[in-house]
């Protein structure tokens, strides 16, 4: 299992991030996604495995 985290000032630029990483990675499995709000900005952070190595 790999984990990957972005942060961004606002919800769109993060929207953009995250759809960025999902579509250049079509076959990944997503096992946990986690979104957090602090007053400095946003992040995700998204547990998945690689559906390639099975």
């Amino acid at each position: 299992m790999k984990f990957i985290n972005f942060t961004a000032m606002t919800e769109s630029g993060l929207t953009k991030k995250v759809n960025r990483f999902l579509e250049e990675n079509p076959y990944i499995e997503v096992i946990k996604f986690d979104y957090t709000m602090g007053s400095g900005g946003q992040g995700v952070g998204i547990l998945y495995k690689d559906r390639k190595s099975f």
